[in-house]
């Protein structure tokens, strides 16, 4: 899967667990800060878990709380072999 296609699907998480983005106004960019966008700590977790279901991945813990952007995010799950959203 692609940077592209990974930051599509994470986009899509993103403006679940994001308050920023519930109203649609925002565009993700890979930029964008996590805490920018309103993922603090605990919606971090639950995002992780989220992105773990979609991708079938496992997310070390040190590695997510190293994640401070989409970007991170993005290159995050396509560090793991085999990535493919459900």
């Amino acid at each position: 899967m692609t940077d592209q296609g990974i930051t599509d699907a994470l986009e899509k998480l993103l403006i679940a667990h994001s308050p920023e983005l519930r109203g649609g106004s925002a565009a993700v960019s890979p930029q964008a800060r996590l805490a920018d966008l309103g993922i603090d700590s605990l919606e971090l977790l639950s995002l992780a878990a989220d992105i773990e279901d979609a991708f079938r991945i496992d997310i070390d813990d040190s590695d997510l709380d190293a994640a401070k952007t989409v970007a991170d995010l993005v290159r995050l799950v396509d560090g793991v072999s085999g990535v493919g959203p459900t």
